[in-house]
């Protein structure tokens, strides 16, 4: 799996070092300076809550992961399954931001729940419903946004309007469509059924009769886990609130650094708003983590906050610590997690490998006069 994301690592980190020097280097406001002199000054207490609202960022996610697996598996008379929503929420959040439109966030979780013993049906439906919850909720936020301080909206450049915009109405179109894919599971037949079928037109699939095989009694795990959902209107609903803080902690590590850096109490509800609509504008562009465009919808925004001195330098603490640090925390994680499963699996393997020959030496020899051949 790593190996197959090593190319859109390494583009990340060209698109990292690209943004970072965009900002340095093409942003009036930025001052190595005035950076140094900020960062001695600021306050300790606020930038480690913007830490904290990082790492909760991981944690709220992991926590919606946690109580979608719980519901969408619980089956009666069978064995619970070991969820790791931490380590889900930290495979998503990492391989997400590193590939285009968030592209491989959901497969690497995928991957890791089958690890741990949950189908792909089940998977394919926990990780459409948290990112249909997700969705609604950057939805809400930037509704919450706008209505905080509407004026703000309207101090961004066009183009900077443009992107909001666009990341809005991208939103709202993904919410509808998942809630299609939840009620019209015959969609999801269809659409699988051409993708192979072309697939195997261009001898990129073989044994389609196979595979559309495995399609129909996904399909059939698929409607089942589908009803689950829409009967565990609680446990959606704490998945639904876990989700919506994960927002919010995302948003507050920007006005936490802004407090830190000597914000005005007075300014916090533009700040708010600024970030909130930055959040829906990142989805403008299928650009990997929204580099370059979260870089110049915060600078722009806070432009217009009279006592930030520096937008620029303001932009890059609270981008370095809110996404920067987080994808660092987050490799950590999926790094250990995966080492951990690894040693599980091997685990379970050796004590089924024992039970197996023990249940094998337990039984009756069925042949007994062969057992010894001087008695003959």
């Amino acid at each position: 799996m790593f190996r197959k994301k090593l190319p859109w690592m390494l583009l990340f980190i060209v698109l990292m070092l690209l943004s970072i020097w965009a900002v340095i280097s093409r942003s009036g406001s930025y001052s190595l300076e005035l950076l140094k002199e900020t960062i001695r000054n600021a306050k300790v207490g606020w930038l480690v809550a913007a830490c904290l609202g990082m790492l909760c960022n991981i944690l709220f996610e992991g926590f919606a992961l946690d109580v979608l697996v719980k519901a969408i598996t619980k089956e009666e008379h069978t064995p619970k399954i070991r969820s790791h929503g931490l380590l889900y929420s930290a495979a998503d959040i990492y391989f997400s931001a590193i590939t285009p439109s968030a592209s491989g966030g959901q497969p690497a979780s995928a991957f890791f729940m089958s690890r741990d013993g949950i189908s792909m049906a089940q998977s394919a439906v926990i990780l459409v419903t948290n990112v249909f919850l997700y969705t609604v909720s950057l939805v809400l936020i930037g509704l919450i946004g706008f209505a905080i301080c509407p004026a703000v909206f309207f101090r961004f450049d066009t183009l900077a309007k443009v992107f909001i915009c666009l990341g809005g109405f991208f939103l709202v179109g993904l919410s509808v469509f998942f809630v299609l894919v939840l009620k019209k599971e015959q969609w999801v037949k269809h659409f699988s059924v051409a993708c192979i079928s072309l697939g195997a037109k261009f001898h990129l699939i073989r044994r389609k009769e196979h595979h559309l095989s495995k399609v129909d009694r996904a399909i059939a795990q698929y409607k089942a886990c589908a009803g689950i959902v829409t009967n565990e209107q609680v446990e959606m609903m704490k998945a639904f609130f876990f989700n919506f803080m994960q927002r919010v902690s995302l948003l507050s590590t920007t006005v936490l650094v802004y407090l830190a850096f000597g914000g005005s109490y007075s300014y916090l509800p533009e700040v708010i708003s600024i970030q909130a609509l930055v959040l829906v504008g990142v989805y403008s562009l299928p650009i990997p983590g929204g580099m370059g465009v979260a870089d110049y919808l915060l600078i722009n925004g806070l432009t217009f906050i009279p006592d930030v001195a520096s937008p620029a330098n303001l932009e890059l603490i609270s981008r370095g610590i809110s996404f920067y640090c987080c994808l660092f925390l987050a490799l950590i994680i999926v790094a250990v997690g995966y080492l951990r499963q690894n040693h599980h699996i091997k685990k379970m393997k050796a004590q089924q490998e024992g039970a197996t020959v023990a249940a094998a030496a337990a039984l009756p020899d069925p042949n007994p006069s062969n057992s010894n051949p001087s008695e003959k």
